[in-house]
């Protein structure tokens, strides 16, 4: 198609040649016509294929086949989980954010804090904002098709020709494929791997030792979310997948399960659910938690198994349920088990920052990081 553009461009000029050649000369004007187009053509040629990537056409976890770039330079993605998963594959690549990244900027690149925020599809009718996301011009885009929005995106985003490649993360048991198959997306195949194998390690290791805790042993957990503690998710929901996975009993249960969670339940319920250990999503709920006279009277309270969630740079246990998981699939393990998984989560802490965020940090800074786990 190119090269008809550009031979019809051409068209005037050999309507030009003609007249300036009288019938006399009509084949020394032939070949002439002949040899400006060949000219041409291989000047379209060199441009084509020296100036513009071989595009390249990859399958994404769900089966579609993609176009893409031979070299991919700057990606978008849709919602937290993916735009972190990118991250964690290269944050040079990121083109923009779904929204500001505050207060960990000693965990974070430095060239993803300046990125421009577009906004993604998370949350409570959050949406891009569309206009930005085409000025931006990524060379892909990084979705999920669980999105309930996702076909009108990739139908948006057909008519900018931004390709669209969908990842499956909707369980942390996809994430080693999925870092395997956005590393071959975005042509980072041996950091893929290298993710890929450390998560699968960490579940081997995790899924061994709490395959041999009796369901009488088992630890009853409460999630605790909300600036009064008073909501929560069931056992099913991604937003507490790493209860179960660790080891421990979710109290509220299967619950009623929603995209975005947080079910509400009352004092009354919690106290009878008797937790023996509560996870903290809020700071402030987790300040307050020791001297509530509503609290006191459970277990995990009396025992002081109550514990923070750390946050930085990206929450361990959820929202937005991302690859810090899989180090917190090990503190959540190593709290609920402490005789069982007897790692040194200052070393774990550190060797993770080290693969996945690319950052050194020191013992002190580990220990800050997890200061709530007492």
């Amino acid at each position: 198609m190119i090269y008809e553009k550009y031979l019809h461009k051409f068209g005037d000029i050999d309507r030009k040649i003609e007249l300036t050649f009288n019938k006399e000369k009509a084949v020394s004007s032939y070949t002439l016509k002949k040899q400006m187009l060949l000219a041409v053509m291989v000047c379209v040629s060199v441009f084509v294929f020296s100036g513009v990537a071989f595009a390249r056409d990859i399958t994404d976890m769900t089966g579609r086949v993609v176009s893409v770039p031979d070299a991919v330079k700057t990606v978008y993605a849709a919602s937290p989980p993916e735009t972190m998963l990118v991250y964690a594959i290269d944050p040079t690549l990121l083109a923009g954010l779904n929204f500001p990244l505050k207060g960990c900027d000693k965990y974070i690149d430095a060239h993803t804090l300046d990125l421009p925020v577009i906004g993604g599809y998370f949350g409570q009718g959050k949406t891009p904002n569309l206009e930005k996301l085409v000025a931006l011009n990524p060379d892909i885009v990084v979705g999920r098709n669980s999105s309930p929005l996702s076909h009108k995106f990739e139908a948006f985003l057909g008519k900018f020709n931004i390709p669209i490649a969908n990842i499956v993360i909707d369980q942390l048991y996809q994430y080693p494929d999925a870092f395997e198959a956005l590393g071959g997306i975005l042509g980072r195949e041996a950091r893929g791997r290298a993710l890929a194998d450390y998560t699968r390690a960490v579940f081997s290791q995790v899924a061994e030792k709490t395959a041999l805790i009796s369901p009488q042993k088992r630890v009853k957990v409460y999630y605790a979310e909300g600036n009064d503690g008073l909501r929560t998710e069931g056992s099913t929901s991604i937003h507490a997948e790493l209860i179960p996975l660790a080891g421990g009993i979710n109290v509220h249960g299967e619950g009623v399960v929603t995209r975005y969670g947080k079910e509400r339940v009352n004092m009354e319920t919690v106290i009878a659910y008797q937790p023996e250990v509560i996870f903290v999503e809020q700071a402030s709920f987790y300040a307050q938690i020791y001297s509530s006279a509503g609290w006191k009277s459970i277990p995990a309270v009396k025992n002081h198994r109550v514990y923070l969630i750390p946050n930085k740079p990206f929450n361990w246990f959820d929202r937005p349920p991302s690859f810090m998981r899989i180090l917190g699939l090990k503190w959540v393990a190593n709290i609920m088990y402490p005789d069982l998984f007897d790692w040194d989560m200052q070393h774990e802490c550190r060797e993770f920052f080290h693969l996945f965020l690319q950052k050194d940090i020191s013992s002190e800074d580990a220990e800050q990081l997890m200061s709530s786990a007492r």
